[in-house]
C-alpha cells in the first residue's frame, strides 16, 4: 500500500511495513535537491550535495520490524574558528528495530528495588527497546536524516585553525586555559606600588 510523503518532514520515504514479504524487502532512496536543501537548514549545514540510503527492511515475530543499511552523504559544515566551509563524506551504518504495535509505558519499579530491576536488565543483555512505527509506517527518510546527523561534526574545525587571541589559547595555538597562578602573577606585577 501507497503511503503519501509527510510534508511536515524535510525529506520523507513513508512505508506501509505492515505487509511486508517474509523474506523482507530492499530500499534504495535518494534526497532530491528541495530536500537536501531544507534538510541542510534543518541541520544549520551549508550544504548538503547528496543524500542516500539503503535498507533491508526484515519482519520478525510479535510485530517487529528490522531495519539495517546504511546512510551517505556529502555535506558542507562551517569552521567554528574561521567561519570557512568545510567539505565531508559522510557514512552512518544503521540497525534498529521498529514496532508496530503502541508502546505500553514502562512499568514504575518497585521502591527499593529499581537498582536491583536495571543490574537484572543488564545482567540479560537487554537490546534497546524498539522504536514506534507510527500506524504500521516506517519514513526511511527522516530516519537517514537522523542518522546523518548521528555523523556530523559537532565543532566542525579546519585543519590548524585556532581561537588566537583569546583568554583560552595557549602555547603554539593550543586551546588550553592558562594556569589561574600565572594569571595572578601578571595582575600583582600591574600593581602599582602602595603609597606609605
Amino acid at each position: 500500500m501507497s503511503v503519501a510523503p509527510d510534508p511536515d518532514l524535510e525529506f520523507s520515504f513513508p512505508v506501509d511495513v505492515t505487509s511486508l514479504p517474509v523474506v523482507g524487502r530492499h530500499y534504495a532512496i535518494k534526497a532530491d535537491e528541495a530536500a537536501r536543501a531544507r534538510v541542510a537548514v534543518r541541520l544549520g549545514l551549508k550544504d548538503v550535495g547528496a543524500l542516500t540510503a539503503s535498507f533491508e527492511l526484515m519482519p520478525r515475530a510479535g510485530g517487529l520490524v528490522k531495519v539495517t543499511g546504511a546512510v551517505e552523504a556529502a555535506v558542507t559544515q562551517t569552521c567554528v574558528v574561521t567561519l570557512a566551509p568545510l567539505p565531508a563524506a559522510l557514512k552512518e551504518e544503521v540497525e534498529v528495530t521498529f514496532t508496530t504495535f503502541p508502546l505500553k509505558p514502562a512499568p514504575k519499579a518497585k521502591a527499593g528495588k529499581a537498582e536491583d530491576d536495571e543490574e537484572e536488565l543488564l545482567a540479560l543483555g537487554e537490546e534497546d527497546p524498539p522504536e514506534e512505527a507510527l500506524d504500521g509506517v516506517i519514513d526511511l527518510g527522516e530516519l537517514a536524516v537522523e542518522y546523518m546527523a548521528l555523523g556530523l561534526e559537532p565543532y566542525p574545525r579546519a585543519p590548524g585553525a585556532a581561537f588566537e587571541g583569546s583568554a583560552w589559547a595557549g602555547k603554539g595555538g593550543k586551546s588550553e586555559p592558562e594556569s589561574p597562578f600565572a594569571v595572578l602573577a601578571q595582575l600583582k606585577k600591574k600593581e602599582p606600588p602602595k603609597e606609605r
